[in-house]
């Protein structure tokens, strides 16, 4: 078995897939030191992000196939799916026969499965823009800690920056130790480890709990539906939201 490990970047990712391509014998596995375990018989082989072949691989994609299907990789490579390396690999190599045209191939479980992941962390970042509740710490910043499928900050990011364009803000990922900063210019992601987590996870103000007296009034418990709101608000999120704690 022959395991490519690259350094978790999408750069990193098409240099593998570029890298497998004109190999002898091509990978079994893509992924990254993190995500997969080597046994004894495996052939390890580690990809060093390369610029020129990433690029190469990136504008083939958007020339051959099109923008839409760089998309779709870049939603995948972002998402908690397990060989995720792999699959985009396999991917490119029957879109690059098929062309365009690839998108309308979905009785090809390969290509359905792609679709599929793609749409679940388009979801999942459209959910996001509603299941955020932050807390004012100290009357300086705005936290909030998430715990998403995917990996979906840069998606979700833009739109608090529209939405609180004159307030700092941090939105923690904890289960990645991933954080977007908002610093009323821009935002970047950066490493947040659990120990700030603890320290913010407890921490309440006046918003919080007028937040949850809002929640309580505009409730009509006559038209409760339980079943329809944990289909629009999966129970797994409720954690980190305000009005259910």
């Amino acid at each position: 078995m022959i395991i490519y490990f690259y350094d978790g970047t999408f750069e990193g990712l098409l240099t593998s897939i570029y890298d497998g391509f004109y190999a002898n014998t091509p990978p079994n596995i893509i992924s990254t030191k993190y995500e997969h375990e080597v046994d004894f018989l495996s052939e390890v082989v580690n990809i060093e992000t390369d610029t020129i072949k990433y690029k190469k691989v990136q504008t083939s994609i958007v020339t051959k196939i099109d923008p839409l299907c760089l998309n779709k990789l870049y939603n995948v490579f972002l998402s908690n799916k397990e060989n995720k390396g792999m699959l985009c690999f396999n991917y490119l190599k029957l879109a690059f026969k098929i062309g365009p045209d690839i998108h309308k191939y979905l009785h090809n479980d390969l290509v359905k499965s792609i679709d599929s992941i793609n749409k679940k962390v388009s979801l999942e970042s459209h959910r996001f823009t509603g299941f955020v509740r932050f807390s004012y710490i100290n009357d300086k910043f705005l936290y909030s800690s998430i715990e998403p499928d995917n990996n979906i900050l840069e998606f979700i990011s833009p739109h608090f920056q529209r939405r609180f364009p004159g307030e700092y803000w941090i939105i923690h990922d904890i289960n990645r130790g991933l954080a977007s900063i908002y610093n009323t210019i821009s935002w970047e992601i950066v490493e947040m480890d659990m120990e700030s987590y603890n320290e913010l996870k407890n921490y309440t103000d006046g918003f919080h709990d007028l937040w949850k007296d809002y929640f309580t009034s505009v409730t009509i418990k006559e038209r409760a539906n339980p079943r329809h709101q944990k289909g629009q608000m999966p129970k797994r999120y409720w954690k980190h939201l305000t009005e259910v704690k």
